[in-house]
């Protein structure tokens, strides 16, 4: 990758002026132009951003992200990315007929991930980050991704260094909170009175500590909202008081007890407090009382004495009322399953006729972001609430990898009219199928089965094949009491994939698959089914990458469960290129 560099003359002699003589490094590589084009028949076009998830199908538009890396010394380092937001600004608006006021339109340059990175050497602090990160470097169920258009939106002070006994560590960061993370989605009665949500923020702490041959981190963080009390004598201090408090801690480790044999476990313990004065509505991202729970899995990884022949099996149970409202919300997968069938995602929206065309990931958060997605991302479940076992066996004969994984799902929130709970828990009913399931009544099992297979031939150059068969049984009986909400849902589907090197820039590939969706509800039966024809390609030269994704649906259903079958089709693509500078 070409890497640019420029020594600023005014800023030399500026320094030499002033007594100093740094030479700064300014390095702009990895800058991007990132242009994106969709099409569909749906014939949609979206005023807020191009993008599936918006309900877009329909347009071109180009960003330019600027990322500037300034080398000030062998210790100070600072960096930023200057993006031109503009996925809302159509190529056909011409450069200057969209509406200038609409800010994802008018092509206005915006400051992204700004940072500033310290390494002094000191013997207690290796390393500190004033500014944006997407903070990975703590754990899932605690401080997690949190895109939202951007990954690095979340500001805060990081620092890191050694710990006495050798081989340990310690991070500690103050994160900001972003304010639709509270109750309510948002961290502000907003009033004008009393709002104040600029200073909210999380406390985290972090400990990794080898132990006998293990690797064990333990962690502890707190999350505070705070607001203005009223105050009627305004020449003194001014008090506040605590809108949602929300501390979590855990305990992880990792360890190879004999060789061939890994073992990871992790407990969390989350307490939520919340002021429930202001009402807490039932659309909020967060519980409706005060509420304590916990979380912990256990993952064994064993590579058998048969040669090619390995079992991965995962023991796991997430609390319906597990609350880290700064937690992963997409962008992670915390547990080992495939999940639910994402050729389902949002079936009856006429949108996602295809569903999305990447698997599913599970987030440890009662609200998973799903929010600016095009077809072709993972899309995000929430696994709060989930508790069972996976058992994945995976085996490779004639250079062909196979994989079988079992799971068996239970739910904490299998319970009967809120399990007495409903001021804690009517909060986010509204969440869908991949929401937390939080239902008045349920009774729900879930079993998922995947079977996949890869193998190269070798001709034409090596032709590329793929298998896949999963098989997804959700059972629900509602309110035990009446038969007339029992629901069942069995989804089926099987993929059938060949990819080749067409040339020596150019990769394709396509794919069949098959899906069938039936469902019963009480006496009532509604099957659903569907084909799926996938065209990939894949071109790139040096500092220049193109890829695209062509999707033809065609079947029959009833999608809204109307008790008509009607025909569904639907064609949609999105390509992209990205130029690297």
């Amino acid at each position: 990758m070409k890497t640019n560099r420029l020594k600023p003359l005014c800023l030399a002699i500026g320094l030499t002026l002033t007594g100093s003589a740094l030479a700064v490094d300014l390095d702009f590589s990895g800058s991007d132009i990132y242009m994106k084009f969709l099409d569909g028949d749906h014939r949609i076009v979206s005023s807020g951003s191009i993008d599936t998830a918006s309900g877009a199908d329909q347009g071109q538009f180009t960003e330019l992200e600027l990322h500037l890396t300034a080398k000030i010394s062998r210790q100070v380092e600072a960096g930023a990315r200057i993006l031109s937001r503009s996925s809302g600004s159509y190529w056909s608006e011409f450069g200057g007929f969209a509406d200038e006021n609409t800010p994802i339109k008018a092509k206005n340059m915006k400051l992204r991930g700004a940072y500033i990175d310290l390494t002094p050497g000191y013997a207690w602090m290796d390393y500190a980050r004033l500014g944006s990160s997407d903070w990975g470097m703590f754990d899932p169920f605690t401080v997690g991704k949190m895109r939202y258009i951007d990954r690095d939106n979340i500001n805060g002070v990081y620092l890191r260094g050694p710990l006495p006994r050798q081989s340990s560590n310690y991070d500690l960061a103050w994160i900001s909170l972003a304010q639709y993370l509270g109750p309510n989605f948002t961290t502000s009665d907003d009033s004008s009175t009393t709002g104040l949500r600029q200073n909210d923020g999380t406390y985290i702490a972090q400990f990794r500590v080898p132990v006998s041959g293990a690797r064990v981190t333990a962690s502890v963080q707190q999350t505070t909202d705070h607001d203005r009390s009223p105050d009627t004598t305004p020449y003194d201090q001014q008090a506040v008081h605590t809108r949602f408090k929300n501390q979590v801690m855990s305990l992880r480790g990792e360890g190879s007890p004999t060789n061939g044999f890994d073992l990871r476990g992790a407990y969390y313990y989350s307490k939520y407090y919340v002021d429930v004065s202001g009402g807490v509505q039932n659309w909020s991202n967060l519980l409706g009382a005060d509420y304590n729970d916990d979380a912990w899995l256990l993952t064994a990884d064993w590579q058998t004495p048969v040669q090619g022949f390995g079992v991965s099996m995962q023991l796991f149970n997430i609390g319906a009322g597990y609350v880290t409202a700064v937690g992963a919300r997409r962008e992670s997968d915390v547990l080992l399953t495939e999940g639910n069938e994402a050729a389902w995602y949002g079936w009856g929206d006429p949108k996602y006729i295809g569903g999305q065309a990447a698997d599913f990931q599970q987030v440890p958060v009662t609200i998973r972001d799903n929010d600016f997605m095009d077809f072709d991302e993972n899309p995000a479940e929430s696994a709060i609430g989930w508790k069972g076992v996976t058992l994945l066996l995976k085996y490779e004969v004639a250079n062909s990898p196979l994989s079988l994984e079992l799971t068996h799902l239970d739910y904490n929130q299998n319970w009967q009219n809120w399990g007495g709970q409903q001021t804690v828990f009517d909060v986010i009913n509204w969440a869908g199928a991949t929401g937390p399931n939080f239902k008045q009544n349920s009774d729900r099992k879930t079993n998922i089965f995947v079977f996949k297979v890869n193998h190269v031939f070798q001709v034409a150059g090596g032709l590329d094949t793929s298998f896949k068969w999963k098989r997804v049984i959700d059972k629900d009986k509602g309110d035990i009491t009446i038969a007339t909400d029992d629901l069942e849902t069995t989804d089926n589907g099987v993929v059938v994939s060949v990819g080749n090197q067409l040339f020596n820039d150019l990769y394709g590939s396509v794919s069949f698959g098959r899906y069938s969706r039936d469902i019963t509800l009480g006496a009532n039966q509604y099957n659903n089914d569907k084909d799926i024809i996938s065209l990939r390609f894949a071109y790139n030269l040096t500092g220049f990458e193109l890829g695209m994704l062509a999707q033809w649906i065609n079947g029959t259903g009833d999608p809204q469960q109307t008790g008509t079958q009607i025909g569904v089709e639907q064609y949609r693509m999105k390509a992209f290129t990205k130029v690297i500078f």
